[in-house]
């Protein structure tokens, strides 16, 4: 009866490939498993997306409805001032645009702050003497971190602000 051979993986070469795994696993797997900070970003890009078009929209009804001003400036104080309606919801705008409030850009896309039941930590800023409402996902994030920013008007004929700060996420 003729003798069988049998090869078999030297216990080096095992130790070799664990070691190989090893690395691949710590170097690798951090990247593939982080996906919330993926996302976090996804959903703030949905949030700018939504803002750019809720804009548009927006100064698109005022300048086509006869008792919306598109050149009127924000009002002061607690007034609406200039505004729209938007299914149902009173808009309020600044030249034409949504203003950066709750009552403005928050409401045309409709997000609310966590405070109020919503999924994004709204807060307001100011930026170089410019004033804004700052949307981030309610998820720890620091000021510029994983954030959409916007800043309505300041003169008419002025094209609102929006910024984002997505590395962060």
């Amino acid at each position: 009866m003729p003798h069988a051979s049998f090869r078999g993986f030297t216990l080096v070469e095992l130790i070799i490939v664990i070691v190989i795994l090893g690395i691949l696993a710590v170097t690798a797997a951090p990247r593939l498993l982080n996906l919330s900070g993926d996302a976090y970003a996804s959903t703030m890009r949905a949030v700018q997306g939504a803002i750019n078009d809720g804009k548009q929209l927006a100064f698109s009804k005022c300048i086509t409805e006869p008792t919306c001003d598109a050149s009127a400036p924000p009002a002061t104080g607690n007034g609406l001032g200039n505004s729209i309606t938007v299914q149902g919801e009173s808009i309020t705008l600044a030249f034409g645009y949504p203003r950066h409030t709750t009552a403005g850009i928050a409401r045309m896309i409709n997000i609310s702050d966590v405070d109020d039941g919503g999924q994004f930590e709204i807060t307001s800023f100011t930026s170089a003497g410019r004033p804004g409402i700052r949307i981030r996902p309610n998820a720890n994030y620091a000021a510029n971190e994983c954030e959409i920013r916007y800043s309505q008007p300041l003169a008419n004929g002025e094209l609102p602000l929006i910024e984002s700060e997505l590395d962060g996420c």
